[in-house]
């Protein structure tokens, strides 16, 4: 497994390229996404599968795009996020209106084009096991690959810090428990590439938790 990670979008969102051979993913799709297709057009590679850590707009507004450059891509989000995506976005103008009314105008348009189709997760998709983690959001999801040690924590955790929990469909309490659940499933060598800032490992996160 390859990894190439870009930060893009005026939220400086963190989204991955991962790709062996000719195929590649994408996790999670934000606003600025064409310097990412650049990269997998560039590297002749084929993109199957965008898999979202949620469905928060900083992670989503480039699905359009992604889905015009790849018509048969498959996206994949945890169902409890569904409202963020449905009816272009209203569960992300609801939360825009109410946190971010200045960036409204902007992104409208992105979300008027988010895909209508996509799939919801099971237990696994592809090499990674689906770790449900609500508290930044309710369908907020880690991807975890035990086989290469790599997991993407979305905004469940960051290097020493974790996700808002202010935002419609946080939850403090769950986040916590999320987070501690996350913790004792991946290995303390994990490799944890989050959803903003910089990468970390599981040891050292959970000798901040304590654990």
């Amino acid at each position: 497994m390859r990894i190439q990670p870009f930060c893009l979008g005026q939220v400086s969102t963190n989204t991955y390229v991962v790709y062996e051979e000719k195929d590649a993913i994408l996790i999670d799709a934000p606003d600025g996404i064409e310097k990412a297709l650049k990269f997998i057009r560039e590297n002749g590679l084929n993109l199957s599968h965008v898999l979202l850590t949620h469905a928060h707009f900083d992670h989503v507004m480039g699905l359009g795009e992604v889905r015009r450059a790849f018509p048969d891509v498959k996206i994949y989000v945890e169902e409890n996020d569904d409202f963020f995506l449905r009816n272009r976005g209203e569960g992300n103008i609801e939360l825009l209106r109410q946190g971010f009314p200045f960036m409204l105008s902007a992104f409208k348009k992105y979300l008027d084009d988010l895909p209508s189709d996509y799939s919801f997760y099971g237990e696994r998709v592809l090499s990674f096991k689906v770790i449900r983690t609500p508290g930044h959001t309710k369908g907020s999801v880690c991807l975890y690959d035990d086989k290469e040690n790599i997991l993407f924590s979305g905004d469940t955790i960051f290097k020493a810090s974790y996700g808002r929990t202010d935002f419609p469909g946080g939850n403090q309490g769950e986040l916590f428990s999320s987070i501690k659940k996350l913790l004792s499933l991946a290995s303390d060598d994990a490799l944890v590439l989050p959803g903003h800032g910089e990468f970390t490992r599981i040891k050292d996160e959970k000798a901040l938790y304590g654990l």
